[in-house]
């Protein structure tokens, strides 16, 4: 079997360092005790066994160590997942209608206003995250306001 070549960034100590202070986060974890077991003399094929991935995402980890020292075993979700379609000035236009009206939004009319301003039609799940999530906005529970009450009806209001 041949044993892969591991730039010599780290000596075995700062590995075990390493392998110890990224003991609570996973895939640094993994990926520095590969990189210690085929710098000790262990195949990537069962290196990556052991830790439990396949061998291309060995010799990848092997390879991106190589090339950056320890910045090529730090995981990069840079680019994972889709844009957005509302941009931040479509997030702001959408603040400000929400809460520069006395209505009272649900999520369906939160919906339906995104599609007359944007045109982009979302589910309910993903509105309810913009607005909770994304927009930091909360559910207020509805109550009748009286007007009319006068400072005595509030002073009997308090003390019950």
């Amino acid at each position: 079997m041949k044993v892969a070549k591991i730039e010599e960034h780290l000596t075995d100590s700062q590995l075990d360092d390493l392998i110890k202070e990224h003991k609570t986060s996973y895939n640094i974890y993994r990926r520095v005790y590969l990189i210690k077991m085929v710098k000790n003399g262990d195949t990537i094929k069962n290196a990556s066994h052991i830790v439990g991935v396949s061998r291309k995402t060995g010799e990848r980890w092997v390879k991106d160590y190589n090339e950056k020292g320890i910045d090529g075993l730090i995981p990069d979700y840079s680019n994972c997942g889709l844009e957005s379609e509302l941009t931040d000035e479509m997030l702001e236009i959408l603040y400000y209608y929400i809460t520069h009206d006395d209505k009272g939004y649900t999520i369906e009319d939160v919906r339906d206003l995104i599609y007359s301003l944007f045109k982009i039609n979302f589910s309910y799940n993903h509105v309810w995250f913009i607005t909770r999530k994304k927009l930091g906005l909360n559910y207020g529970k509805p109550f009748i306001k009286y007007e009319s009450r006068t400072e005595e009806d509030l002073n009997l209001f308090k003390k019950n």
